[in-house]
């Protein structure tokens, strides 16, 4: 065997091993240089829609930690995650797609900052109505029922102030009832279980001591009020007969 043959003989067994180790690669999924099991990067969101639902629960979360929620994919499930991001455009659309995932890909995302101004402190004395279902009133695309605004409404009467402080010009003035909404039409919480559990045992007509704030939220470039309780107990001796 001349020299010229045997170049040609090794070089063609080079290459013949080179071919079969790409083929190795693209058969078991994995990609040369890194392990199989290494973690895809935040930016490269899958392209079929059920594997993007999975990535994108993972990274922002919809569900609770029991699995509690919408089934990851559905439309209301999109619904709940545009919200939570803060988009506004049609959930599910690829103007929304695009901007969920623009939310998503920065890496390291440090947690939310929330900065929480009080405007005033309402402190009173009140007589609870009772229970009933709120329809939300809204005009976006996921109003009345994905909003997240519908459902269950406590409301409560005001007998007498206790305290009144307004510590901010917006603050509101003191009130003559109260309402908060307790859960949405999907049985989500939408206050801390304590408050929840707390208005669940009240009956109506019963007379309780209520103090909430009035508060003003900046979060992720958001502003909005919220109304936050922080004292609710029945009174004694004041329970209807």
């Amino acid at each position: 065997m001349n020299q010229t043959t045997l170049a040609l003989l090794l070089v063609s067994t080079v290459a013949l091993a080179l071919a079969q180790s790409r083929a190795v690669d693209a058969t078991s999924g994995s990609t040369p240089g890194l392990p199989a099991d290494a973690e895809p990067s935040r930016s490269a969101a899958p392209a079929d829609w059920k594997a993007w639902a999975a990535w994108a629960e993972k990274l922002r979360p919809v569900t609770d930690g029991q699995g509690h929620g919408p089934d990851i994919g559905s439309g209301e499930w999109a619904g709940a995650l545009g919200k939570k991001l803060g988009i506004g455009w049609v959930a599910g659309s690829k103007e929304w797609r695009a901007a969920v995932e623009k939310k998503l890909a920065a890496k390291d995302k440090p947690a939310v900052k929330q900065e929480r101004a009080l405007l005033a402190s309402h402190d009173t004395e009140a007589t609870f109505v009772g229970l009933k279902d709120h329809r939300c009133m809204g005009l976006t695309s996921l109003c009345p029922d994905q909003c997240g605004d519908s459902g269950k409404l406590a409301t409560f009467k005001i007998v007498k102030y206790l305290e009144y402080k307004k510590l901010g010009e917006y603050g509101d003035p003191k009130q003559e009832e109260f309402m908060v909404l307790i859960e949405d039409n999907r049985k989500r919480p939408k206050v801390p279980a304590a408050t929840r559990d707390a208005v669940l045992a009240l009956q109506p007509g019963e007379r309780v001591h209520l103090k909430w704030n009035h508060d003003y939220v900046t979060q992720e470039g958001s502003k909005f009020p919220e109304r936050p309780v922080i004292v609710l107990r029945p009174l004694q001796g004041k329970r209807p007969k």
